[in-house]
């Protein structure tokens, strides 16, 4: 008799179960549920219990007034588990973790940047504030203070902690200073004073004099005997470097060996104590960091030693075209405009290689405590330069997409770079964005809330929507090459190459150290007002 009761049930439970999906099927696949009593013969306490069923969910909003088929709204759904059907009161939102708790706890483990009360409206459609405070209490979810708010995070330290990071840069940031005004000139003979402030201490392989008078070399693109004559006719440069008569300057070829020997390694000493002394003026500094690459070609007698590949260290690569020589790498703090370290490579070798040694550079130099994120182009772009980043520098790695990973990234880069000139100004944050992309496509990608895909992409829009700051490394390049001579080279052996690239940010840094010690902030960035 019991079996009989029993299949007698579940009999009805499956009418019931039918009736209500052929009746979502005819009408838009949801349906409040006084419509559902008043144009089904389904009673009325299944439908009031119908959240519990294996078959339907209920509406997060609206006071669960809504239903929907759970195969529907799996299948309908965004990337990150919600689907939103008009209804008569607006929006109806259903989400694959079914009820609110779970929905909650969801997004403050997934999102990249936890949640706060304020999104979980606007995703819910409804007041959470309680439910997650719930959640909190209950020690399912943590609960942070965040700029007059409160975020919720997952409950593992670590990935909070990530979490956190990632908060940080979650809207566009503008760190860098607005341009002040003009303050005449600096003087050359300043600059070698500047320089030698700071060479005293720094330098150990030649006589700091000499090491500054190498620095100038930079700015002219003398010869080691035009730098002999430039000195000994100037009483300025003299005084500034210490040499009383134009017969105690040195003679070229002692210029020559005082470059050959000077160690590039120094000279990145002098580099840290320059740039730690001017960044200590900026509010913004070392929130931010660059990362970026050019070549310089080497300096070769015929165009049979290039085609032989005769001069050490150099080698064919790939940059802006082809090029025999060297591939230069600097970090540069996007506040300020300084590169704060500096790298040389043989010219084949790849960005994403160069990426380690650059970053163990600057994180052995600098503190970064207060580093938010790390910007780089497309050429940096891999699953293992962003764990190296964030596991060195506690901050992520944000660079745009680069195409040659897969097809399928191809295409969201280009709708990424097309929904930004579209709806830029509307985006402030990478919600907005991942809401705005084609559904479909992230779904067909595999994305889903949480998963390395969507982290990847919701890094990517992160690094479009903080892109104008990656203008201030080519202006840096623009100065090095400009002003400094960076690819004026005129060295073989590659040691000496490397202390000419080192030379070129040490100069240009050493110009701006001189703007802030005369008091004429405005030519901090104007290495083109040095005479």
């Amino acid at each position: 008799m019991s079996s009989t009761r029993s299949d007698t049930s579940e009999n009805t439970a499956t009418s019931h179960k039918t009736a209500v999906r052929e009746f979502l099927r005819t009408h838009g696949e949801v349906a409040s549920k006084e419509q559902l009593r008043a144009g089904t013969s389904v009673p009325a306490w299944y439908i009031d219990q119908i959240a519990s069923t294996d078959a339907f969910y209920t509406s997060l909003n609206h006071h669960g007034r809504y239903v929907a088929s759970k195969h529907v709204v799996g299948h309908r759904s965004t990337h990150d588990g919600f689907w939103r059907p008009e209804v008569d009161d607006g929006v109806a939102v259903f989400h694959r973790k079914e009820d609110t708790k779970s929905t909650l706890k969801h997004l403050a483990f997934r999102r990249p940047s936890g949640l706060t009360p304020a999104e979980a409206h606007d995703l819910l459609g409804r007041r959470c504030y309680r439910p997650l405070r719930k959640l909190a209490e209950q020690q399912e979810i943590h609960a942070v203070d965040w700029q007059n708010t409160t975020l919720y995070l997952h409950s593992w330290p670590s990935r909070r902690d990530d979490q956190l990071s990632q908060r940080q840069t979650d809207q566009p940031t503008d760190v860098t200073p607005e341009e002040p005004a003009k303050n005449g000139y600096l003087y050359r003979d300043e600059l070698l004073a500047t320089f030698l402030s700071v060479a005293v201490s720094q330098i150990q392989s030649i006589p700091p004099e000499r090491a500054a008078a190498l620095v100038l070399r930079q700015f002219e693109g003398d010869s080691f005997d035009a730098l002999e004559r430039r000195i000994r006719r100037n009483h300025s440069f003299r005084d500034a470097l210490g040499y009383v008569e134009p017969e105690d300057v040195p003679d070229g070829t002692s210029l020559w060996r005082a470059f050959d020997d000077l160690q590039p390694d120094e000279l990145r000493d002098c580099l840290q104590s320059m740039c730690g002394e001017l960044l200590d003026d900026h509010d913004h500094a070392g929130e931010f960091i660059i990362i970026d690459g050019t070549h310089i070609s080497a300096w070769a007698n015929t165009r049979e030693e290039i085609e032989n590949g005769d001069v050490e260290g150099a080698s064919w690569g790939k940059h802006e075209g082809s090029f025999y020589g060297y591939k230069v790498f600097l970090v540069v703090d996007a506040a300020s405009e300084l590169p704060v370290a500096i790298t040389m490579e043989t010219g084949k070798r790849n960005d994403t290689v160069a990426f380690e040694p650059l970053i163990e550079e600057f994180e052995e130099r600098y503190d970064t405590d207060e580093l938010q994120a790390a910007l780089a182009d497309a050429g940096f772009d891999s699953q293992g330069n962003r764990e190296f980043c964030q596991d060195q520098l506690d901050c992520p790695l944000l660079t745009s997409i680069n195409p040659r990973r897969s097809s399928p990234l191809a295409t969201i880069k280009e709708e990424i770079k097309e929904l930004f000139e579209e709806h830029g100004e509307e985006i402030e944050s990478p919600y907005d964005a991942l809401e705005r992309l084609p559904q479909e496509q992230l779904s067909e990608y595999g994305v889903e809330a949480g998963s390395v895909e969507e982290t990847y992409i919701f890094q990517a829009i992160k690094e479009r929507m903080h892109r104008h700051l990656r203008a201030g490394v080519e202006r840096v390049f623009s100065r090095l090459k400009s002003f400094t001579g960076l690819d004026r080279v005129r060295a073989r052996k590659e040691d000496n190459v490397e202390t000419h690239v080192v030379l070129s940010a040490v100069a240009l840094v050493a110009g701006s150290l001189t703007a802030k010690r005369q008091g004429k902030p405005g030519l901090i960035r104007s290495p083109g007002r040095l005479i």
